[in-house]
């Protein structure tokens, strides 16, 4: 099944036969009313009497768009304690030209008024999203993370950052923004971006210069050309070729780096300095080597991820030059000969190793380690005297494998 909003698109696809081509119609009165009203109030049926007449005009404007009647009742949901001077305010942002139905143009309009009613503490973390591919799952852990390591996130009277950074991933969902997927025990832990709203962000963060995304190779050559600086960069598709020895200017700055997709595209990490953020995720198949060795020089280095369940990862002997680290998380290969100075690591709160990697000693001195799962033990009794001595400890699995009368268990 396609879906597009593109009449041709959709003739092409079915080969011009216009039966085959299901329109879908707007939405009516009253599941308007019904989307509309559940959103804000939690009920259809509960509406404030100073909100009565509002809600009428602002449903006309939308047209029966469901996208547009979720992102307008969001906005609200978040005024509903407010006076219907707010109310009013937003209903003639959208002026009445919005009337009946909405074009494209328009719907852009709408969403674009959620953003700029975002608070400002919320607008980098909302376009950072523009770093991962289209339909793209995202991971909330991964996510927050990176918006700590970016440093978007406040420290609130001494409030733990990563639930102060939860805190806005539930805030962009509430307001209709970003699209919840998976939950566990009541928490949404991965999130889409709506197709739109994702133009949205990548336009906005073109205008203020905020996320660079590269699709192919002219889309490099033209970073490594542009008079700007290019502050955070994402290869997606298959980007191939190299990044010149003598680094580009416009390129000097990134400060996070992601790749996905199968791209050969070899950048030259010791000279981006001021990389906070690196990331490559890889389909689960593709066998290649990730030289990571270079990493060992990135000083501000706060997050590094791979996902490559068939490739190999190759480290620096010594990685303690890495002291702002925060996230090391690997899903490649087994490794087998790991860094022993990651010990010396002090502010690494997440070590995610693949299984099969042996543990050097001294993990006791890691005191700021909260996750630290898939671990292979060769001595489970030495192990659990040092486990004890990790106080911010949070999720923990082990794998131990002891011999029992020549049998491996």
């Amino acid at each position: 099944m396609i879906t597009t909003r593109l009449d041709n698109v959709a003739a092409r696809a079915c080969r011009n036969d216009r039966a085959c081509i299901y329109i879908m119609k707007p939405l009516g009165e009253q599941d308007s009313r019904r989307l509309f009203f559940n959103r804000v109030f939690g009920s259809e049926n509960v509406c404030s009497v100073q909100f009565k007449e509002i809600p009428v005009e602002i449903l006309k404007k939308c047209g029966g768009l469901p996208l547009a009647i979720i992102t307008i009742a969001s906005l609200l949901a978040c005024h509903e304690a407010g006076s219907s001077n707010e109310w009013e305010s937003i209903n003639n942002s959208l002026g009445a030209k919005f009337a009946t139905k909405p074009t494209l143009e328009e719907m852009r309009g709408i969403l674009n008024l959620s953003y700029t009613h975002l608070p400002i503490h919320l607008r980098p973390c909302f376009l950072y999203l523009g770093m991962y591919p289209e339909d793209r799952l995202i991971i909330r852990d991964d996510l927050v993370r990176q918006w700590i390591a970016e440093g978007f996130v406040c420290n609130l009277h001494g409030a733990d950052l990563e639930d102060v950074a939860k805190s806005y991933f539930v805030e962009l969902i509430n307001r209709g923004l970003i699209q919840p997927e998976k939950t566990c025990y009541g928490d949404v832990i991965t999130c889409r971006i709506h197709d739109m709203m994702l133009d949205l962000i990548l336009s906005k963060s073109t205008e203020d210069n905020f996320i660079s995304v590269a699709y192919k190779h002219e889309d490099m050559a033209r970073f490594n050309s542009c008079e700007y600086k290019v502050r955070r960069l994402s290869l997606q598709s298959s980007v191939g070729g190299a990044m010149s020895k003598a680094l580009a200017t416009s390129m000097s700055l990134v400060r996070s780096y992601t790749q996905f997709g199968e791209s050969k595209y070899m950048l030259p990490l010791p000279q981006f300095k001021y990389l906070r953020v690196l990331a490559f995720e890889f389909p689960f198949n593709w066998k290649t080597t990730i030289d990571l060795r270079a990493t060992g020089h990135l000083f501000l280095l706060r997050y590094l991820k791979v996902s490559a369940l068939s490739a190999e990862v190759a480290l620096h002997a010594e990685i303690q030059g890495l002291v702002h680290l925060e996230t090391l998380e690997l899903h490649c290969r087994p490794i087998q000969r790991f860094p022993s100075d990651i010990t010396c690591l002090a502010n690494l709160f997440h070590l995610i190793l693949p299984e099969c990697t042996l543990l050097p000693e001294g993990i006791q001195n890691m005191k700021s380690v909260r996750t630290y799962p898939g671990m292979t033990i060769e001595c489970f009794d030495a192990l659990l005297s040092s486990i004890g001595m990790l106080r911010n400890l949070k999720h923990l699995s082990l794998e131990c494998w002891h011999k029992y009368d020549g049998y491996d268990s």
